[in-house]
């Protein structure tokens, strides 16, 4: 990885819900070469990760990333829909590309504008049947398949976990993503509000930091499900806007410096009723790609679709907590699907020193994946 970038996370109907997604991209794409040094004639290809890649996202996106930001047309463009690994997954095919030799230079864009194309868009629209056809008959015994948040909040409740420790995770977060110093990895775009009076933003106005949540007591907000339920509106990273970036290149890194180097990834699938998508599996599989203990790693940064989740993981590894998400993480901010599996890559690697290791992670009922990147001197 030679360079990342990335806007700021904003709510939906916020700041960037009237930018249309191929277009955002290809600022954040000229953001990331031009802090490479490098001009677009050295792509290859563009990946894109997208959970929902329909409507402004749909259309091989990729290739219109490509077209509509004027870069050169032998550039091929190709869209990764892995669900809550959508973007994990895109940066491994590319890392697989470029092992592989078919390709040099791979720009990788995670798509998370929410205010365009709401989470389980591609679901939503049944003009042409209805997804995953055969999936509720197989299950039809144990009572369907649930929600992502109804997973985490069933588990967490099979763990042990209690209303006051994800309350207690929430705050954490949120006190974090406060504290930490505005990431390095934020290019400032125009605004282009849903709701200028509302929001008090006008077009063209400078959008360079992310906005956190402020919900309160959380211990005051009711169960966002069941009445005895566990989530509510401050343990549930709701849909946000987000579009990131980072341009990975074999061989030496530039003149201008390299970022980081991938130094094993995994990835893994299970029980569909596994809010966290066998992590353990994926982790180890990283890891022995790598060569590495998960002791010698010095920052976990794991995508947050609740509070839940980042406990669950804690204990799918059985580590301590307090190592995940040292900057905080989505629950403060909201979570932007696919940019913000690439959020925690760009961030992650901004604050972690040289020679050490930093392992991203994703994870969800349709599986999880990590990655571990060695931080070049």
């Amino acid at each position: 990885m030679v360079a990342g970038a990335r806007t700021a996370v904003q709510p939906v109907d916020g700041e960037l819900a009237g930018w249309n997604p191929v277009v955002l991209a290809g600022v954040v794409g000229r953001e990331v070469l031009e802090r490479a040094g490098l001009d677009a004639d050295v792509l290859d290809e563009v990946v894109v990760g997208c959970c929902d890649p329909v409507g402004a996202a749909g259309a091989d996106v990729a290739r219109a990333i490509v077209l509509a930001a004027g870069w050169p047309v032998s550039a091929g463009g190709s869209v990764i829909d892995r669900g809550e690994t959508s973007g994990a997954a895109a940066v491994q095919a590319a890392v697989a590309a470029i092992r592989a030799g078919q390709a040099r230079t791979v720009l990788v864009v995670g798509l998370g504008l929410c205010s365009v194309v709401p989470p389980g868009a591609a679901a939503l629209n049944r003009t042409y049947g209805a997804p995953w056809g055969g999936v509720a008959e197989r299950f039809e015994e144990v009572g369907g398949l649930l929600p992502a948040p109804r997973l985490s909040e069933r588990a967490a409740q099979a763990a042990g976990i209690d209303r006051a420790e994800l309350d207690a995770a929430a705050e954490e977060s949120r006190r974090r993503r406060s504290e930490v110093e505005t990431s390095p990895a934020i290019v400032a775009v125009a605004a282009r509000p849903g709701d200028s009076a509302r929001r008090g933003v006008y077009r063209g106005d400078p959008v360079a930091a992310d906005v956190v949540r402020d919900w309160g007591d959380a211990a005051e907000l009711p169960p966002a499900f069941d009445d005895d339920g566990l989530l509510t509106a401050a343990t549930f990273a709701p849909p946000a806007d987000c579009v990131s970036a980072v341009l990975l290149q074999a061989g030496e890194a530039p003149a201008s410096g390299g970022t980081a180097t991938v130094a094993g990834m995994g990835r893994a699938a299970g029980d569909p009723f596994d809010p966290v998508g066998n992590v353990a599996v994926a982790v180890g599989r990283a890891l022995g790609d790598a060569g590495v203990e998960l002791a010698a790693v010095d920052g976990i940064s794991v995508v947050e679709h609740d509070a839940a989740t980042a406990l669950l993981v804690a204990r799918s590894l059985d580590i301590d907590a307090e190592r995940i998400n040292r900057g905080g993480g989505a629950v403060a901010t909201g979570n932007a699907g696919a940019a913000e599996e690439l959020r925690v890559i760009t961030d992650g690697l901004a604050v972690t020193g040289g020679q050490r290791l930093l392992l991203t992670i994703s994870a969800g009922p349709t599986g999880s994946a990590a990655i571990v990147w060695q931080k070049d001197i």
